[in-house]
C-alpha cells in the first residue's frame, strides 16, 4: 500500500503541489477551518498525523510536526477525522475508528495524547435471535457540524447504525438511529447534515442512502436500492434539496428531492474502476476512484444553483415525513400495546424442547435415507 498523499492545484492537473509523507498509509484527511496550512491525517495505523505544508522541502515533500503516540492511539485504521470549531485556537480535532473509540486530540498538547475519549459500545439487537447484546460498535464515518450544536456529534458505524453523542462534562451516547429499524445492511460510508436544515442528515451506505431526522430513531425518506453498492455521498452545498452518491460500478447519482424523490435525476459513467469518495465545492465536483485517480467535473447550473423558494419547500418536505413516520410509529406503539402478552417460557423447557425437536428431525432424516438404501438394493 503506497504511503504518499497528495494535494493537487487545478492549475496543474499531472504534478501533486505537495506530497504528504506520513509513517502509515493516510485513509482520511482534513484542512484546518482556521489555517489551510495545516492538514491533519488518520492513519492505516491508528495513528493521527499533523502536517504544515508550509515546512515541505524543495521537491514539495511534507512530513509530519507532529505524531500521535502509537500506543495511545487507534487500535484500527482511522476512517474519519475533523477539526473543532470550538475555542480560539482552532487546535483540537475528534477522530474515529472500527476499534470502537471516539477519540479527541489537541494539536498544541505537549504530549500526543487522546484528551478524552467514549467506546462506543452499545446494546443492539442479535442477527440470530434478535436479543439484545453488548456490543463494541466501530466507527466508519463522522459527523461534526457547530451549526447543528458545537458538542454534537454523529457516529456511524460498521454495523449499520447511528448514534449521536453529546460532549458536555462526561461524554454521552443520546440518541441511537436504527436499532429497531431502519438499519443500513452493512457499514454507512458517510453521513451529512443538510446544509440548510440541519436537524436533517444523509447516511450512506449498502445499496441505498437515508434521511433522518434527530427527533425520530428511524429513517424518514430514502432512495431505492441500487444496482450497485454505493461508496460514498454527500448533500450539494449550495441546494439543499440535492444530494450526491458514487457507486462501485463506477458511476455518480444525482438525487434532487426538490423536483422528485423516487427516482435518479442525472446519473454519469465516472471510472471502469470503483468510485469511493466525492467532495464538492461550489460548481465543481471531486470524485476519487479505487485506481488512485481524481476527476474532476464541472456541473451544470441546474446542479449548483438554487431556486428562490427551495429551501421553504425541502423544509416542508422534510416536515411532511417526520410527521409521517411519526404517526407511524406512534400506530405501531398502539398496535404492540393491544397485542396480548407472551408468556415467558422457561429457558431449559425451550432447549430441551429445540433438542427434542431436533432429534425428531434427525431420526426422520436417517429412516428415509435407510429405506432408500433398502429400495435401491
Amino acid at each position: 500500500m503506497p504511503r504518499e498523499s497528495y494535494i493537487w492545484s487545478l492549475s496543474n492537473p499531472n504534478f501533486p503541489i505537495y506530497t504528504l509523507s506520513p509513517p502509515s498509509p493516510l485513509c482520511t484527511m482534513a484542512f484546518n477551518h482556521k489555517n489551510s496550512d495545516i492538514v491533519v491525517g488518520g492513519s492505516y495505523n491508528g495513528s493521527l498525523s499533523f502536517f504544515d505544508i508550509r515546512q515541505g522541502d524543495s521537491d514539495g515533500v511534507v512530513r509530519p510536526v507532529k505524531t500521535t503516540i502509537l500506543e495511545k492511539s487507534h487500535h484500527d485504521p482511522v476512517y474519519d477525522v475533523y477539526w473543532l470549531t470550538l475555542g480560539k485556537t482552532g487546535s483540537e480535532c475528534v477522530s474515529s475508528s472500527t476499534d470502537g473509540q471516539l477519540l479527541w486530540w489537541d494539536k498544541n498538547a505537549a504530549e500526543m495524547v487522546p484528551t478524552e475519549k467514549v467506546l462506543l459500545q452499545e446494546k443492539v439487537p442479535s442477527e440470530l435471535t434478535g436479543e439484545l447484546k453488548e456490543k463494541i460498535l466501530g466507527g466508519t464515518a463522522l459527523e461534526y457540524n457547530s451549526d447543528a450544536g458545537p458538542l454534537k456529534y454523529l457516529v456511524g458505524t460498521e454495523q449499520g447504525y447511528i448514534l449521536q453523542a453529546n460532549k458536555r462534562k462526561t461524554i454521552e451516547i443520546t440518541q441511537r438511529f436504527g436499532v429497531e429499524s431502519g438499519k443500513h445492511h452493512g457499514p454507512i460510508y458517510s453521513l451529512w447534515r443538510n446544509p440548510s436544515h440541519v436537524k436533517y442528515f444523509l447516511s450512506v451506505g449498502d445499496w441505498s442512502a437515508k434521511i433522518w431526522s434527530e427527533e425520530l430513531k428511524s429513517p424518514i425518506m430514502q432512495t431505492r436500492y441500487h444496482s450497485a453498492y454505493l461508496t460514498d455521498g454527500c448533500w450539494s452545498q449550495t441546494r439543499c434539496g440535492l444530494f450526491f452518491l458514487t457507486r462501485i460500478d463506477g458511476f455518480l447519482d444525482v438525487w434532487d428531492f426538490f423536483y422528485r424523490q423516487n427516482e435518479v435525476a442525472y446519473s454519469q459513467k465516472i471510472s471502469d474502476s470503483p468510485l469511493t469518495s466525492i467532495s464538492v465545492n461550489g460548481s465543481m465536483a471531486a470524485i476519487g476512484d479505487a485506481e488512485g485517480t481524481v476527476s474532476i467535473m464541472q456541473l451544470c447550473r441546474p446542479l449548483f444553483e438554487q431556486s428562490s423558494k427551495e429551501k421553504e419547500v425541502m423544509q416542508q418536505i422534510f416536515e411532511r415525513e417526520f410527521r409521517r413516520e411519526k404517526n407511524l410509529e406512534v400506530m405501531k406503539k398502539q398496535l404492540n400495546d393491544q397485542k396480548p402478552a407472551k408468556k415467558e417460557k422457561n429457558p431449559e423447557k425451550a432447549a430441551k424442547e429445540k433438542e427434542d425437536k431436533l432429534k425428531e428431525k434427525l431420526n426422520e432424516i436417517d429412516e428415509k435415507f435407510f429405506e432408500h438404501v433398502a429400495d435401491e438394493q
